[in-house]
């Protein structure tokens, strides 16, 4: 198979992309996309480190719990509309760092 055939491949196959991001509080997290070809099309998401698989000194406290969590974004206009305790950086906070 040529490069051009694998790249096409690949291509293909692809299901979207993810951005490794910044909080204001310093807390790192990830945000993009999939596309679900055949149902609802382009889903926002964002991705959050899974805290409660480490203990407190940095060990796993779970091999069977995911590293990472991925959960749909909202849009700008949602975050908007609620209240303020409720803030995107507010679930940042209490989801965990990325890396």
């Amino acid at each position: 198979m040529s490069n051009e055939q694998k790249k096409n491949d690949w291509q293909e196959r692809e299901l979207g992309a993810l951005w490794a991001k910044k909080s204001n509080n310093g807390s790192q997290y990830m945000t993009g996309h999939i596309e679900l070809k055949d149902a609802s099309g382009k889903v926002q998401l964002v991705v959050f480190k899974n805290k409660s698989k480490y203990n407190e000194d940095g060990t796993v406290k779970s091999e069977n719990a995911p590293d990472l969590r991925i959960y749909l974004s909202e849009t700008k206009e949602q975050r908007e509309k609620k209240p303020e305790a409720s803030t995107a950086s507010t679930t940042q906070d209490e989801s965990g760092d990325l890396f």
